[in-house]
């Protein structure tokens, strides 16, 4: 019980000490509410936090300041902020943040959608760009997207002969299924293994709670 307390005052510190710090210079940091030490702005966000967080942005406006635990966030929501981050300054904020989870998941974090952006990640995109996403690559499967919508569509024939419900979600979400694990691994899901439940599995783990996310200076093992 002892060492939970003597946890708890550290992280109060830690976060009163990093609070004060980041609101020393208020004048670099965008407008947003007043936070709480160590749990910053976690109570704002409730079980809605887009309605939250929409709510917020029409006080402060669309670039706004917010902290998770110890961990400054900016939060944009308009189009012409939005530009800015992802277009005017898009190399400042190319990269992604250290996640735990898929340093492990993607070999020290080498997958193309969490390394680090230099010259690793630009070689990596065009390999992908001219190997995988080339206009060449994508009409050499013209033939299997033909195959597979001409099944989905026989399958509705049947449904509606039959005068059966059916979910259009689900039926176009497994034709979207079924055309990238034949671009994958040139199979249907039938003829092997599901990829679909190990996608599940790591984006399980990979977004899963972490305390240091919140809290870097403490390490959960």
């Amino acid at each position: 019980m002892s060492s939970w307390i003597v946890i708890h005052v550290l992280l109060f510190v830690i976060g009163g000490f990093t609070y004060y710090l980041q609101r020393k210079n208020d004048r670099r940091l965008p407008p947003g509410p007043h936070g709480l030490p160590v749990l910053g702005h976690l109570h704002i966000l409730g079980l809605l936090p887009h309605r939250n967080l929409h709510r917020l942005a029409k006080n402060y406006g669309s670039i706004m300041y917010l902290r998770f635990g110890v961990v400054p966030v900016v939060v944009v929501s308009s189009s012409q902020a939005a530009e800015l981050f992802l277009k005017t300054h898009d190399i400042v904020f190319a990269s992604r943040p250290t996640i735990q989870a898929f340093k492990y998941l993607s070999y020290g974090g080498k997958g193309l959608a969490f390394a680090e952006y230099g010259s690793y990640w630009r070689n990596f995109r065009k390999l992908c760009t001219l190997e995988l996403l080339s206009n060449s690559k994508i009409d050499s499967f013209k033939g299997m997207r033909r195959e597979e919508v001409a099944s989905m569509i026989r399958s509705l024939k049947v449904a509606a002969k039959d005068r059966a419900v059916v979910d259009l979600s689900t039926k176009v979400g497994s034709l979207v299924e079924d055309m990238t694990h034949r671009m994958l691994f040139g199979y249907g899901r039938d003829q092997g293994f599901d990829v679909k439940p190990i996608v599940h599995e790591l984006l399980e783990v990979g977004w899963s709670f972490q305390l240091s996310r919140l809290y870097p200076l403490h390490r959960s093992t």
